[in-house]
């Protein structure tokens, strides 16, 4: 587990794995990039980036967990590419929302449960 990386833009991501490596973004659109950049440096997926039932553009936060491979995976690529695709439609389709707080709080706990989740299989 030393080797993955989380991208992410979770603050509780950043506090539950300080012993992985964190990469902490500003935004949902940092992650997906930043992603995509990992994945074409010989990077590979170990994460989905629309996982769980929330559409992308709905959670304002998001984390991707990431491993070195030997070459380019296209399998990777591919999905990476798709999630930016979704995630700009959705942009584009729904205007942005403001959430208090306490809805922050609730979305960010979401991601951790589906890094928690991913991490145990």
């Amino acid at each position: 587990m030393k080797d993955l990386v989380i991208i992410t833009n979770n603050p509780k991501i950043k506090e539950k794995f300080e012993e992985l490596k964190i990469d902490f973004v500003d935004n949902l659109s940092d992650v997906y990039s930043k992603s995509r950049d990992l994945v074409h440096q010989d990077w590979k997926l170990m994460s989905h980036p629309l996982a769980g039932s929330v559409k992308p553009a709905q959670n304002p936060y998001r984390s991707i967990i990431l491993a070195p491979t030997k070459k380019l995976d296209f399998y990777s690529l591919n999905t990476i590419e798709n999630a930016i695709q979704k995630l700009n439609q959705f942009k584009k389709n729904h205007k942005k929302r403001e959430y208090s707080q306490k809805i922050k709080e609730d979305y960010q706990v979401i991601d951790l449960t589906l890094i928690n989740s991913a991490l145990k299989n």
